[in-house]
This record gives C-alpha cells, structure tokens and sequence, in this order.
C-alpha cells in the first residue's frame, strides 16, 4: 500500500498538523492562512505561513497525530475564529457571559 498521508506545514515555527485527506489539509491550510492574515501584524510578529504537504514522518506517526492531535487542533485560534463566527448569537452572548463571570471572580 503506498498511500500518500497529508498535512499542513506551518512554516515558521515547522510544525505537522495531520490530516486525514489531502483536501481537508487545503480547508486547514486556507482557513489557518486567512486567520493569519487578520493578525495584527508588527514588526515582532512571527513570518508564519500554512502549507499542504505529504506528511514527512512515519506512518503510524501519521495516524497517531491524526489520534492525539485532534482537540489541539479544535482549540487553535483559527478555529476558534470560525467558531465563533459561525456560533451565532448565542455563542457570542455565551461567550461574553463566561468573560463577565471570570472578571467578577477575579475581583
């Protein structure tokens, strides 16, 4: 079997983000793109750009990356801007309501 195994390079900080197809690794890489491209950028910000490649690892590295990874991958900013953009208004409120009730704790 030589099937090819995909994901998304982010240069800049050389990380893998496994994918399960090569097509959801350019949704990935275009979506984490665009996330960038909003980004305040400064004269300090990171050079950082998302790319489709064949995964360079083994493939049992491959699946567990596809395994392990999975939540990371729900909890990086680029999704977190889909989500909250596509959650509506009761997320948003949902979301305003939880920062109210950890500054109210705080204080």
């Amino acid at each position: 079997m030589n099937e090819r195994l995909w994901c998304v390079h982010i240069e800049g900080v050389n990380d893998f983000i496994a994918t399960d197809s090569r097509e959801s690794a350019e949704q990935e890489a275009l979506a984490i793109n665009a996330h960038i491209d909003r980004a305040e950028k400064g004269p300090r910000a990171p050079l950082l750009r998302a790319v489709v490649v064949e995964w360079p690892f083994t493939a049992s590295g491959h699946a567990r990356a596809l395994d392990e990874d999975w939540k990371d991958l729900q909890q990086m900013p680029h999704r977190q801007s889909t989500a909250a953009s596509s959650g509506g208004v009761l997320v948003n409120i949902a979301r305003r309501v939880r920062g109210l009730v950890s500054v109210a704790r705080g204080k």
